[in-house]
């Protein structure tokens, strides 16, 4: 369903302007700012949602749409007027199991952008323009922002081991991601993240208990020798989006499957 649904909205904004792409900076395929807006964002704060959608303006019981008009119920100082834009989001995280502070993120995706056509008192009429999902009953609105997509980099330099960030998750609550691929990382504005910044993606994998290879240095534990692989490297991925505590990245290289539990390291000049 989801695929189908992300079809629809690639067509709906095909009349979209054409982004600068670089392999080297937005990965391999063709990405744009609403593909981006679509991965999933990870939060630590449950919203408090205040423009609600009520349900799709027609006759035929349906509870979700990817075109047409909705309807808004109004309150006082609601700030709507007619030609405004917002975005549709939903809580995926179930609200009662939201994690505590420092024990996680929930999951909150973008449904798609509306544009308010029509108000009265009671209620007001949003067209549809573009979806990820879609768009239902109880969505909660918030206004769209443009986002502008880096098209230059930081340039590829060495690996920091002494800053290790972890993937979160990307589009649908992913955690298996390739070539071009987006998601999460746990570093935002605070710990200094920009938009164009390398972080190089690796592996702490280890043989199973027992396993022998010419290839290990050698470690002692207690008198007990033990091997350990170094770090397999896994891939590359370039900063497109930051917030505070998290940034979106793509993936502008991969050589294996990049999963969750992969390490996550700047590339930056040695202090």
């Amino acid at each position: 369903m989801r695929i189908r649904v992300i079809a629809t909205a690639v067509a709906a904004l095909a009349a979209a302007p054409v982004y600068a792409q670089s392999i080297d900076v937005t990965g391999p395929r063709t990405l744009t700012p609403e593909m981006v807006t679509c991965t999933d964002l990870p939060i630590t704060t449950k919203p408090v949602p205040r423009i609600i959608v009520a349900g799709p303006h027609r006759t035929d019981g349906r509870m979700a749409m990817n075109d047409g008009l909705i309807v808004i119920n109004r309150f006082a100082d609601d700030g709507l007027a007619i030609g405004q834009r917002y975005i549709a989001q939903r809580m995926i995280t179930d609200p009662k199991r939201f994690p505590r502070p420092g024990e996680g993120y929930g999951d909150l995706r973008v449904t798609g952008w509306v544009t308010v056509r029509a108000i009265d008192e009671n209620n007001a009429l949003a067209s549809i323009d573009a979806v990820c999902d879609t768009v239902e009953v109880g969505d909660f609105l918030e206004p769209a922002v443009d986002l502008t997509l880096p098209t230059t980099a930081f340039p590829p330099l060495y690996p920091d081991f002494n800053d290790r960030a972890n993937i979160i998750f990307g589009a649908d609550n992913r955690v298996l991601f390739g070539d071009g691929d987006v998601f999460s990382i746990d570093r935002g504005s605070a710990q200094g993240v920009q938009t164009g910044h390398r972080y190089a993606i690796y592996r702490d994998f280890q043989p199973p208990s027992g396993h022998r290879t010419s290839m290990l240095g050698s470690m002692k534990y207690g008198g007990d020798v033990q091997h350990v692989l170094p770090l397999v490297y896994m891939g590359d991925v370039v900063v497109l989006t930051v917030l505070e505590q998290t940034s979106k990245v793509v993936v502008t290289k991969a050589v294996d499957g990049i999963q969750v539990g992969d390490i996550v390291v700047p590339r930056r000049l040695y202090q």
